[in-house]
């Protein structure tokens, strides 16, 4: 087996190797090239430097990054994924090991399906322990949907290129209150959100107190499901809280889901959100069909 830097013209390659992880893991491959294309030119990802791929007899079994918080010690984000074919143990041992030469203090975080019992286990080995687990959540677009209804002095309209940074505050500011705030910059943002193929201004909606920006509802198609749509991002800045207007923008994304067509509407959801997302969620008809354990352990120094 080789580690190394993944080549200019392994793209489809890599992609491969990452939906045959998500599809024995969670039963459906769900790596768009919009997604990792989108990863490779992250304005602060050195390929070289943060990427390996691991290869067997001209094939990839393997692949590992390391995105690293600014926090003062760093929590790492490491993606990790094992062809299905390949032996779980001897690769996730061998994409570990690069990730403490990588690393240097703080912590590790890796992540698969709950029902990925085979990567879980090799984590394990390895001295990571569960820690938080991420649903994704779904709704029947088809069935009877409740009408939003809005708190009083509230608007609401789709987004243009001049809201971006407004859309940027408020979303730096909802996210201060959940298990993992934001510490990217807005060109970092605007990179992961404005900046790709599925960015879709006419699916951003922005609630509206005045002139000032209350919440928000940030969807796109979903990236797996032809006829689903995707809530990206939803939040409701703190003065505007406990009146009904995240589940209003909620129930006005799965509306104009509808309204294009759409017959599922999905999003994803710590569940353990300080914020009680997971119950308005609920609330609003979604239930649950997709569970994500994220792992974690120390950088050995």
């Amino acid at each position: 087996m080789t580690l190394r830097p993944p080549r200019d013209d392994e793209f489809d390659a890599m992609l491969e190797l990452m939906n045959a992880h998500q599809l024995a893991a969670f039963g459906e491959a769900d790596y768009t090239a919009d997604d990792l294309r989108t990863w490779l030119t992250t304005p602060y990802v050195e390929v070289d430097r943060d990427i390996r791929v691991l290869e067997r007899d001209g094939r990839l079994i393997g692949y590992v990054d390391a995105d690293p918080t600014r926090n003062d010690p760093p929590l790492w984000w490491c993606d990790v994924k094992v062809d299905p074919d390949a032996h779980a143990g001897e690769v996730v041992a061998e994409l570990v090991a690069w990730l403490e030469e990588r690393t240097v203090e703080g912590r590790l975080r890796v992540w698969t399906s709950e029902d990925d019992v085979r990567t879980v286990d090799a984590f394990r080995a390895l001295g990571f322990q569960p820690v938080r687990h991420s649903y994704r959540m779904e709704i029947d677009l088809e069935d009877e949907l409740r009408r939003p209804i809005w708190p009083a002095g509230i608007s609401v309209r789709t987004a243009s290129a001049d809201d971006h940074r407004s859309v940027f505050g408020a979303f730096i500011e909802v996210w201060q209150d959940t298990n993992d705030p934001i510490d990217e910059t807005f060109e970092e943002w605007a990179h992961w959100h404005v900046e790709r193929d599925s960015y879709d201004p006419t699916l951003w909606f922005l609630a509206m107190a005045g002139g000032e920006l209350a919440g928000f509802s940030l969807c796109r198609g979903d990236p797996v499901d032809p006829k689903a749509g995707y809530v990206s991002l939803l939040g409701v800045r703190r003065s505007w809280r406990r009146q009904g207007l995240g589940e209003a923008l909620l129930l006005r994304s799965f509306a104009a889901f509808r309204e294009r067509g759409l017959t599922r509407g999905t999003l994803g959801v710590d569940a353990a959100s300080v914020t009680g997302a997971t119950r308005l969620y609920e609330r609003a008809g979604m239930r649950v069909y997709r569970d994500t354990v994220f792992l974690e352990r120390a950088v050995r120094e």
